[in-house]
C-alpha cells in the first residue's frame, strides 16, 4: 500500500495525465504494482508543480528523486 503525500501545487492541470503517464512507464518496464504508483505519483507531482500542463522527466533519476522527496530534484 503506498501512502498519500503532501505536496505543494503550483498548477493543478496536467497532474493526473502526469501519473497516468508515470504508471504506464512503471507498468511496461516490468516493474511491481507498488512502483507503478510510487513513479506514477512522482510523474503527477512533477507535472503540478510546473507553470505548464505537462512536464517531461530529464530521465528516471529525477522522478525517484521526486519520490523520495527531493525538492531540489534538477529540472
Amino acid at each position: 500500500m503506498v501512502e498519500p503525500r503532501e505536496i505543494t501545487v503550483l498548477d493543478r492541470i496536467g497532474g493526473g495525465d502526469g501519473f497516468v503517464g508515470g504508471l504506464l512507464y512503471a507498468l511496461l518496464r516490468g516493474w511491481e504494482p507498488e512502483k507503478w504508483i510510487q513513479f506514477g505519483w512522482a510523474s503527477g507531482a512533477l507535472a503540478t508543480t510546473l507553470l505548464t500542463d505537462y512536464a517531461q522527466a530529464a530521465d528516471e533519476a529525477q522522478i525517484w528523486g521526486i519520490w523520495k522527496g527531493n525538492a531540489r530534484a534538477p529540472r
